[in-house]
């Protein structure tokens, strides 16, 4: 099972990498600018960490920690679920890139749900705690702080999100969505903690000879939590 999970994760960075640096018109290409976007962001650390998990399961070294795995899930269900629920669609029209699938589609679809999938599957489980889910909320917030930073200090650079636009917001408006968000994401996380609690602790899929006791992998945690976190 342990060769699945790497061809998985192998092939899901291979399909992010080329989402966001391949088309069939312009050939390979970077554009430092695109990386604004949370949603370019989220999927470079998709691909950066599936490749390292990848390699790790098939030449039986460490993996990457729960937290992280979580993290990088939780990152993805954010970029899925606001282009799907806030963001205008993508225009039409837009080139295949693979799998029959457009770039908007790869990285506000497939690769969201592909992350999750295999946050279910293969994975260990009962290691995150509430406390992961508060340190996962300090990127969403610091991204908003670059953006914002950026958008000020950079004249003439549009916000990358609407959401976040100074200009049009204010700066009241612009504290209170980072509010509404940072609560939104906040529980969002949450939620994927509970769902790690509910699942088995060895992985459906992958090496279980690392699947020993569910003790705390959180980067913040000394001791075990209590049975309250």
């Amino acid at each position: 099972m342990g060769v699945v999970v790497g061809v998985y994760r192998l092939a899901l960075a291979a399909v992010t990498f080329v989402a966001l640096f391949w088309s069939p018109s312009s050939g390979l290409s970077f554009h430092i600018e695109d990386y604004v976007y949370f949603t370019d962001q989220s999927n470079l650390l998709l691909a950066v960490v599936m490749l390292w998990g990848g390699v790790a399961v098939l030449t039986r070294r460490t993996e990457p920690e729960p937290w992280l795995w979580g993290a990088v899930t939780l990152f993805m269900l954010i970029t899925g679920l606001v282009s799907y629920l806030i963001l205008d669609p993508a225009p039409p029209g837009q080139e295949v890139i693979a799998l029959g699938l457009t770039h908007d589609q790869l990285v506000h679809r497939f690769t969201p749900i592909a992350a999750f999938v295999h946050f279910l599957l293969m994975v260990p489980h009962r290691r995150l705690h509430i406390r992961t889910a508060a340190w996962w909320l300090t990127y969403p917030v610091a991204y908003c702080a670059f953006a914002t930073v950026r958008g000020v200090v950079s004249l003439g650079s549009a916000y990358p999100y609407g959401f976040i636009d100074v200009s049009v917001l204010g700066y009241g408006g612009l504290l209170k969505n980072v509010v509404i968000y940072a609560v939104g994401f906040f529980v969002l996380g949450l939620a994927l903690v509970g769902i790690d609690r509910l699942l088995p602790t060895n992985p459906v899929l992958g090496r279980r000879d690392e699947a020993g006791p569910a003790t705390s992998t959180d980067p913040v945690a000394s001791t075990p939590a209590s049975p309250t976190t």
